[in-house]
């Protein structure tokens, strides 16, 4: 849609929804605003309408359980180390106090404009802290950290030849409404991975990570001037840093993994399909290499989504990333809401700029709300948790509550891609665990942000917790029940993406009942084989289309350009070089840029 049709549409849209929320305020049930602030707060707090302030009460009495002793770890929490949420400028003034000084090198700034801390050292020296904070009128959280872990089980399965999960949710059906990677604004859909990184050189993945364009990697600047260096193909929480794929990507393997159950590049003839065929996936990376794995890791990669997604808003799409969703299959067994205040806070926060977050539950067979877990237990509507379910949609060990626990879906049992490195002639695997269902909800989040009318798109702009409340309302009442589930969460069901679509298209027929003559943005062309051997390629595509393509090599010079079909063997005039290129195609009216790598 042209952009001034789109621009239009949406002032239409804010006036009209500011009038009926004038005359009839009561009938919206928004979220609460968040408490007053003092002058001094607002000014280190105002990157962010959500993250100071939205604690929202717990909606589980805090109640003191005996923790099982059948846990590997013994305790989640990191000994002596812990998260301080604080005025960066109230702390710095009282770090020079004669009587404070001697705890500046115990409290370490991990993220300056969101005021957060690693402190390492007693915790009644925090509580001093605190006391002083509090006469100052001055907000102070602190909490432990803890452990967090990876939550994928062991494969104890063969190697299967087809993803029967994709079967078991439905997506089949609900490819057939739509496969694009944009939505009906032309808006590019970005999917957040807090994970142990991913592979950005598998066949699989390549096409779909998203890449920050702003950005020249490896050239030591911002470029951008987002206050993240080097951020080309998203951040490394865990140690601050570009890396978003290390040794440890590699060993594990599970953030890639993941990847692949939610946007492996779908129809382009190899490998696997991921749940949505066309995405981009934001890799962030929270665990460290520098030392324990604490959850500091996930609250920074959490704030670079976050600042993208902002950025995006402010800038009218012109720069940052329009982050629709949020996958986080890593988490801490055996803990509750209240020792996580820092951590549960960012789902709010990401949902203020409208990413909707999925997270996994635990592997094991307890009731979350009475033994604990994170993320399950963070009160945030704006979080979907999953547990596991196998082939048969029953249960399957994991962890469950009525309350805090949402849906279930298929993640035992599931055919994946796995690092290039790990196995190069055929880089997948099979994998089972709550952390391989979390991606079937986020990637069909990912899905109907792809097909929704402009209607919920527009109201996502001005609204985003009742546009969110929607989604959420689509995906939890539309699932499959059974008796094996009915009392594990709160839905009792399965995952049902096309169900969901129906619950989706009947609101959109009700707002907007010319939506589906509008179609969906049509499918980009994929390019394969990928690496290439040769000089040629194929530009696969739904239909035989001319095609107009250009080659940059890694500099930006032009290499190559002609006419082609696509689905038909593009050879080339000239001898290339090993290495990396870029290749535009214009198909129609639409322009798709892809990286090509030639042996």
């Amino acid at each position: 849609m042209p952009g001034s049709d789109k621009t239009i549409r949406r002032v239409i849209f804010i006036a009209s929804f500011l009038l009926v929320w004038s005359l009839s305020v009561n009938l919206i049930h928004a979220q609460s605003l968040p408490t007053a602030r003092t002058s001094s707060e607002v000014a280190w707090s105002s990157e962010m309408r959500s993250i100071g302030e939205l604690f929202k009460p717990h909606s589980i009495p805090p109640q003191i359980y005996r923790k099982s002793s059948a846990i590997a770890i013994v305790s989640n929490v990191i000994p002596n180390t812990y998260l301080v949420r604080v005025s960066t400028s109230w702390i710095k003034s009282v770090m020079l106090e004669p009587t404070t000084a001697n705890l500046s090198s115990q409290l370490k700034c991990q993220d300056e404009s969101f005021g957060l801390y690693r402190f390492v050292g007693v915790e009644s020296a925090l509580n001093e802290l605190k006391a002083k904070a509090n006469l100052a009128g001055i907000s102070f959280t602190y909490q432990p950290e803890h452990y967090i872990h990876r939550r994928s089980l062991k494969p104890n399965d063969p190697f299967l030849p087809d993803q029967q999960y994709l079967d078991v949710i439905q997506m089949p059906l609900a490819w057939e409404q739509g496969m694009a990677g944009v939505n009906r604004y032309g808006d590019t859909l970005v999917v957040a991975v807090v994970d142990d990184g991913m592979d950005t050189s598998h066949p699989d993945l390549r096409e779909n990570i998203w890449v920050n364009r702003k950005e020249i990697p490896w050239n030591g600047k911002d470029d951008d001037n987002n206050g993240y260096t080097d951020d080309y193909w998203g951040w490394n929480g865990g140690d601050s840093t570009a890396i978003i794929f290390n040794s440890e990507s590699i060993f594990y393997g599970h953030g890639t993994s993941v990847a692949g159950v939610l946007g492996a590049r779908g129809n382009n003839g190899i490998g696997v399909s991921g749940v949505i065929w066309q995405v981009k996936m934001m890799p962030l990376l929270c665990y460290s290499t520098k030392g324990a794995d604490g959850e500091v890791g996930v609250v920074r990669s959490v704030l670079y989504a976050y600042r993208q997604k902002k950025r995006w808003i402010e800038s009218l799409g012109k720069e940052g990333a329009n982050v629709v969703a949020l996958n986080m299959s890593v988490g801490i067994d055996k803990t509750f809401a209240s020792e996580t205040p820092i951590w549960c806070a960012m789902f709010d926060s990401l949902a203020s700029v409208g990413i909707i977050s999925a997270g996994a539950t635990t592997n094991s067979n307890i009731n979350v709300e009475l033994e604990g877990d994170i993320p399950s237990l963070c009160p945030s509507d704006a979080l979907i948790v999953t547990s596991n379910a196998g082939l048969n949609k029953q249960y399957v060990t994991s962890g469950y509550g009525t309350k805090s626990v949402d849906l279930s879906a298929p993640g035992d049992a599931v055919f994946t891609v796995t690092p290039l490195q790990n196995n190069p002639g055929s880089p997948y695997i099979n994998e089972s665990g709550t952390s391989f269902a979390a991606p079937m909800v986020s990637g069909t989040v990912a899905w109907l942000n792809s097909v929704v009318c402009k209607h919920y798109l527009d109201l996502m702009s001005v609204n985003s917790d009742s546009a969110i409340q929607l989604m959420r309302n689509w995906i939890l009442s539309s699932v499959e029940t059974n008796s094996s589930l009915n009392t594990r969460s709160v839905t009792g069901g399965v995952l049902q993406c096309f169900n969901a679509w129906k619950k989706m298209d009947a609101w959109c027929m009700l707002h907007e009942p010319t939506y589906g003559a509008d179609d969906v943005v049509s499918a980009k062309p994929v390019l394969f084989p990928n690496p290439s051997v040769d000089q040629s390629f194929e530009l696969a595509f739904p239909m035989s289309m001319p095609v107009t393509v250009s080659i940059y090599d890694a500099s930006g010079r032009v290499v190559w350009t002609g006419v082609a079909n696509t689905n038909e063997k593009i050879e080339l005039n000239r001898k290339l070089t090993s290495g990396l290129y870029y290749v535009n195609a214009k198909v129609g009216g639409n322009f798709t840029r892809m990286t090509w790598i030639v042996n």
